[in-house]
């Protein structure tokens, strides 16, 4: 490989940005005052901080920390929680305020809501008219008038009670750089203006007393701080209208606000703590900060992932092992969808229609997943949760780096009334680490408009909701992304590049109140792809195909609803699945292929306590060509106390063939113009299989760490490979073998065949991972990980050695490690480490003497990676200027012996929030 020029200064400037790092992180552990911790958890203390004040009776002070939680992470039961104590309070102006605010968020129970705004604007109306009636002139009668009796004025204490709350919220508004608090400590701050006013006119008059007040009315006991009449708050001794004694509110909200939750182990939203499998969640504040473009790269920092990048555009992702250059047993969605390439068995993270902004979070399930998710599950899931529509701050940004990085993108949130709405898109683009072949290469020519580039993308996506009365909510989007990238195939097969690539995701959904739902997507994708070198005179078929069409229509009717049987809590899910597939690919053996699948699962989770928890789960997939297939998953999760959990899980799952690996029938180059070699489908394989058993604990008691333990053990059966090698004979050319004869498109007589097989060696994999996140004080946010793994054959198999025999191409060891912080003056910093122990891989390579292809098992070494970013936010975070670095160390490892050296690269971007 040829290196692509690089920039003399990146090694000064990453020193300086490394220092920089540290010194930034020196300043944070000096001085923890002057920051804050993991958004989530900052908000959650705050909140958590501020219903304890209003429940103490401090309205003011207790609705100041739920104003900050709301600040540093919106959500909108703060909303819900504020109104509700001013009400309370019968502070009914402020209250109305915060209701219309919540209702901005279009919630479910909004009719209860605009009930309650009907009764609360009554009472302000009802107050007004009183205090307009009694200002009123009396009539004149013949009875002697009585005399004005005054009431006392608001104390001195009082007045300096209210302008110290003023300077202690204005003083919190200036840390947090809160508009809302800054205006909430101006209006106490005039309210205790105007009180002093009129107490000083009260004394030069000669009186402490204020007319029009009832004797011994002191202001401020109605529970407010304004005392001002018709501002709709309620004073003491003032009687209600008939019908209006009380206000029935409803419960404050607490649930799940701020508190972690998934919603990928089990297909509803639960804690992590309960959920089935071991999980890690990655937030928009992890992303934002590590600076990386591709949310594949971001899974590096999860115990027991292994990311395998070649190039640029095509990192492939493994949970647990069994990685490979096109990995195929980890399903990867967004927001629930598939956008797995089900003819190719690959997901191509380059290509997705996702702009890394839109990403909320990206939920990490370890282990079998095939008994709720179907086909392909089998190592785990990874979900990509995108902000929910219409919801955030719209943005526009900007990326410019080395390694012809370039990146701007763009999203626009709106709501208007029930409907919401997302449009999105962007374009991308960076150059490969090293180029596959050189322009001085005359048996072996570059492919490609420009050699250099890694990949490239241009995409858009449109989202939009619907909430109808009762309940019910529709969803529709699409994204579509086009361009072209790089991969490694399979077998012999090096570098590829996809050409004139689309790639488009459309869907619907529709929601009921009473738990039924469906949802429906289809996924397109088309390309041309060539190989990175073109051999001149070589076959054409497998140097420059098409992939005219690949059409995935998948569609779900799932009923979920938690009821009581017997005194156990159900939480039940069931659904119905089908899915059809067609492809148009010139490699397969009849062009155009179809398959229709379809599924039915079932799951309860049965809850016999606060501390046991049981969960049960079953799905039965209808495969075309391997038949019926069953994935069962069962878990038993035990809280010793709150914040802890053990549990023990036991699940199958199975992976499917692929189009490829069915139905192939292409011809490879050989050495010799006139031979060829095919490789060549099989619709008899079975499905891959794998049986897990995984025991784990998770502690998450205080909000200073989370703590993680997983340990497991799988066993691995029916690996498909292409290592059935059929060598021709003459006899096969008369008629006993309908691949064996002279081909004139290709001009060449086939050799050899080369089919797909299931390994008959079987596998066992033991390891186990360990985690932690650490809040040691506001502002740093600490995590730390360690994976062991071993895959090896099955003890006590007696046939002959596989290929995969001596391959270990899963790290025995890997470690990842990270630090970030978050300043209240804009600066943001961040650090992430990952090591991995060396690989072996075993691959397919020609062998020129005995002709077809050999196994040979290569070397990688140990690699570490190093990444980095400083950034600055401005303006209440409408502007964002951020500087990364990536692969810091610069070591020019691989990731795979087949990949390409990675190499140093630094990013600048621009960003801005509206």
């Amino acid at each position: 490989m040829v290196p692509i020029p690089a920039d003399h200064k990146r090694r000064r400037v990453g020193a300086l940005l490394l220092t920089g790092l540290l010194a930034g992180m020196a300043l944070a552990a000096l001085d923890p005052s002057i920051a804050y911790a993991d958004v989530r958890t900052e908000a959650r203390t705050m909140f958590r901080r501020g219903m304890a004040m209003i429940a103490e009776g401090n309205i003011d002070e207790g609705v100041a920390q739920l104003q900050e939680a709301y600040d540093i992470l919106p959500h909108p039961n703060v909303i819900y929680n504020i109104a509700r104590a001013y009400a309370e309070a019968g502070r009914y102006a402020e209250a109305v305020e915060y209701f219309e605010r919540y209702l901005e968020s279009d919630p479910a129970d909004r009719d209860e809501v605009v009930s309650f705004l009907t009764a609360l604007r009554q009472r302000i109306d009802s107050q007004q008219q009183r205090a307009v009636a009694a200002a009123q002139p009396s009539q004149p009668t013949t009875a002697e008038p009585q005399p004005q009796v005054e009431a006392p004025l608001a104390s001195a204490e009082e007045i300096q009670a209210l302008e110290d709350s003023a300077t202690q919220i204005a003083a919190l508004a200036e840390a947090t750089q809160s508009d809302a608090l800054r205006q909430r400590a101006e209006r106490l701050r005039l309210l205790a203006e105007t009180l002093r006013s009129r107490r000083d006119a009260a004394d030069v008059d000669g009186t402490n007393e204020v007319p029009g007040t009832s004797p011994g009315e002191e202001p401020g006991e109605s529970g407010g701080s304004s005392t001002t009449q018709g501002s709709g708050q309620l004073a003491e001794g003032e009687t209600q209208p008939d019908g209006e004694d009380s206000l029935q509110l409803g419960a404050q909200r607490q649930g799940d606000t701020y508190e972690e939750s998934v919603v990928s182990s089990s297909r509803a939203a639960q804690s992590p703590l309960d959920a089935p499998n071991s999980t890690t969640t990655i937030t928009a504040q992890d992303i934002r900060l590590s600076g990386l473009q591709s949310p594949a790269l971001v899974l590096r920092r999860a115990a027991g992932v292994s990311i395998q990048q070649s190039n640029p555009g095509d990192p492939q992702i493994s949970i647990r092992g069994l990685n490979q250059r096109l990995s195929n047993r980890t399903i990867v969605l967004i927001d629930g969808r598939s956008v797995y390439l089900d003819f190719l068995g690959a997901t191509i993270f380059g290509m997705l229609p996702l702009n890394m902004e839109d990403i909320e979070r990206i939920e990490v399930i370890r282990g079998p997943a095939s008994a709720l998710y179907g086909a392909d599950a089998v190592t785990g899931i990874i979900n990509i949760i995108t902000r929910p529509i219409g919801e955030g701050r719209s943005y526009v940004s900007a990326n410019l780096g080395t390694g012809g990085q370039l990146m701007v993108r763009s999203g626009v949130y709106a709501r208007a009334d029930r409907f919401r709405f997302r449009v999105a898109g962007g374009y991308q683009r960076e150059d490969q680490f090293a180029r596959e072949v050189s322009d001085q290469r005359v048996d072996i020519l570059p492919s490609g408009r420009d050699p250099n580039l890694g990949y490239e993308r241009l995409s858009f996506q449109g989202d939009v909701s619907y909430r109808f009365d009762g309940g019910y909510t529709a969803r529709a989007g699409s994204g579509i992304s086009t361009g072209e990238f790089t991969f490694q195939g399979v077998s012999r097969l090096r570098q590829l590049r996809p050409q004139n690539v689309t790639f488009a995701q459309t869907y619907a959904s529709f929601e009921t109140p009473w738990g039924l739902s469906s949802r429906v997507f289809w996924n397109r994708f088309n390309t041309d792809v060539n190989n990175i070198g073109l051999i001149p005179g070589g076959l054409d078929l497998i140097q420059d195909q098409s992939v005219r069409r690949s059409d995935v229509i998948d569609a779900e009717l799932v009923f979920s609803q938690t009821f009581d049987l017997l005194g156990i809590e159900n939480q039940f899910i069931g659904g119905l699945a089908y899915r059809f597939k067609e492809v148009d690919w010139e490699w397969l053996r009849d062009q155009v292929q179809t398959q229709h699948h379809g599924a039915l699962f079932l799951q309860d989770t049965l809850r016999f306590s606060d501390v046991l928890q049981v969960v049960l789960s079953i799905r039965g997939d209808l495969h075309p060509l391997a038949g019926p297939q069953v994935s069962p998953r069962g878990s038993i999760v035990v809280h010793p106390t709150p914040g802890q959990s053990i549990r023990l899980t036991g699940g199958a799952a199975f992976r499917s063939p692929t189009f490829a690996e069915s139905y192939l029938q292409v011809p490879n180059n050989t050495p010799l113009r006139g031979v060829m070699a095919f490789g060549v489908g099989n619709e008899r394989l079975n499905p891959e299989r794998l049986i897990s058993v995984e025991l784990g604990y998770m502690n998450q008691m205080t909000e200073y760490f989370a703590l993680e333990l997983n340990g497991y053990y799988n066993v691995v059966l029916d690996q498909i490979l292409l290592t059935r090698n059929q060598q021709f004979r003459l006899a096969d050319f008369q008629g006993g073998n309908p691949l064996a004869r002279y081909f004139p498109e290709h001009q060449a007589y086939p050799l050899s065949a080369l089919e797909w097989a299931n390994e008959p060696e079987q596998f066992q994999q033991i390891g186990g991972e360990i985690g932690i996140r650490v809040f040691p004080v506001q502002g740093l946010d600490i995590y730390a990980n360690y994976a062991i793994h071993e895959t090896s054959p099955f003890v006590g198999y007696d046939g002959a050695a596989g290929p995969l025999h001596d391959d270990q191409r899963t790290s025995a060891h890997m470690v990842n490690a990270g630090i970030q912080y978050r300043s209240p003056f804009g600066l943001d910093l961040s650090v992430d480490f990952s090591w991995q122990s060396d690989q072996y891989w075993v691959e397919q390579e020609l062998d020129p003497e005995r002709g077809g292809v050999a196994f040979r098992r290569f070397h990688l070494p140990a690699y570490a990676t190093l990444n980095a970013r400083v950034g600055w936010r401005f303006f209440d975070d409408q502007l964002e200027l951020a500087f990364v670095g990536t692969n810091l160390i610069d070591d020019g490892h691989r990731e795979h012996p087949f990949g390409q050296p990675i190499d140093r690269r630094f990013l600048g971007s621009v960003t801005v929030r509206f």
